[in-house]
């Protein structure tokens, strides 16, 4: 009974042990993830909005209900040349992160695909630049459709190959964004 007893407390001091450092390493690094995040949020607009100089969130907007999670107003000479919109798609290994970029003509200015836990190699098609360029400058006042077999049409989106619901995902946030601004512009957006 003593032996139970006392391998029962020293596996609790060692939980008590490790549970104590992971809690002081969270806390001693938990500044620099966030730091990181807002530094690669903030690279994905650039990305998909390259002539902005800077960014500013919009904060009066709705998006309870929205794949929308943030819209940023792109800046270049203190004018507004467009809007950037963090989007978040269902995929098939889980939620991704997806920037869209729409000028100030409704016109997609690039996509870029951030975290997410697609299948490595099928999934993860979503990310090539082949199947990221089907959007640069589709407007916004088409409606989206991921194709196995496109036409000319520029709203047909080819689904990467063994990554459909992966791609129906990505167009799916994209039409999201597009919608949002189609509403933003129109002024029925809650600005």
């Amino acid at each position: 009974m003593r032996d139970i007893i006392k391998s029962g407390l020293i596996l609790c001091v060692i939980s008590l042990t490790v549970a104590l450092t992971l809690a002081f390493t969270y806390s001693a690094t938990k500044d620099t993830i966030e730091l990181r995040k807002l530094e690669k949020a903030e690279e994905a607009r650039g990305l998909v909005m390259s002539y902005a100089e800077s960014f500013e969130k919009v904060e009066n907007l709705d998006l309870s209900s929205s794949m929308v999670k943030a819209v940023y107003n792109g800046i270049a000479d203190g004018n507004v040349v467009g809007k950037v919109f963090e989007v978040e798609g269902r995929g098939y290994g889980g939620p991704i992160q997806i920037t869209v970029g729409i000028d100030n003509e409704g016109r997609i200015t690039g996509i870029n695909i951030g975290d997410n836990t697609e299948t490595p190699g099928l999934g993860q098609k979503i990310t090539r630049e082949d199947f990221l360029n089907q959007f640069k400058g589709i407007s916004s006042e088409k409606s989206l459709k991921a194709v196995k077999n496109p036409s000319d049409k520029e709203e047909e989106i080819h689904i990467a190959s063994g990554a459909t619901v992966s791609s129906e995902a990505v167009v799916d946030a994209v039409q999201a964004a597009m919608d949002l601004n189609r509403e933003i512009i129109s002024g029925k957006g809650d600005l």
